[in-house]
């Protein structure tokens, strides 16, 4: 069965292609939460629908919220209950977060490039 994703990029991800951006995104949850809440505020649940819609990859509430929980201790996200829902909490990155992301981004951005190196031929 193949699993067709395309964001722009033109992709069709099967196999073991999906296997391994499984592994990645699995591997670096903190780098895409923050990823997608640098794009706008969200809460748990529907971080957990859009990665399962940009990468076809389902992540638990059980892996996601911690993360969330860690990085609002650690003052780089906040969150704030939703107009008329006491339940649903959105989350956004602090403008002290903002910093701490972008060095994220550009680590993982490198890590990647350095690791990509190794297979081009």
């Amino acid at each position: 069965m193949e699993n067709s994703l395309d964001k722009g990029n033109g992709l069709e991800l099967s196999g073991e292609c999906q296997a391994c951006l499984d592994r990645i995104v699995r591997s670096n949850r903190d780098v895409i939460l923050l990823s997608i809440l640098w794009e706008r505020p969200m809460c748990g649940y529907d971080l957990i629908k859009e990665i399962f819609s940009r990468y076809n990859v389902f992540l638990s509430q059980g892996t996601v919220y911690p993360i969330l929980y860690s990085l609002e201790e650690e003052g780089i996200l906040r969150a704030e209950f939703n107009k008329g829902n006491m339940r649903s909490k959105s989350y956004s990155i602090t403008p002290e977060g903002k910093k701490f992301t972008e060095e994220k981004f550009e680590g993982f951005a490198k890590a990647l490039e350095y690791s990509l190196n190794f297979f081009r031929r």
